[in-house]
């Protein structure tokens, strides 16, 4: 996975605004892999606080 982020502002104390984008490499589809969950603890559900900052910016 390759994150990019650039930041950009204006006068000094304004709010910055950070745009990032994510680019992912999906390979060996088909093949055979295990894999266990990670414990609840680890894993959060961001869904709502991504739609939100998606309706912001649209």
């Amino acid at each position: 996975m390759t994150v990019k982020a650039s930041a950009s502002g204006g006068a000094s104390g304004s709010p910055r605004r950070i745009t990032i984008s994510t680019v992912m490499e999906f390979t060996d589809f088909g093949t055979d892999v295990e894999a266990e969950a990670p414990p609840a603890g680890r894993v959060a559900d961001v869904t709502a606080q991504a739609a939100r900052q998606g309706r912001k910016h649209s």
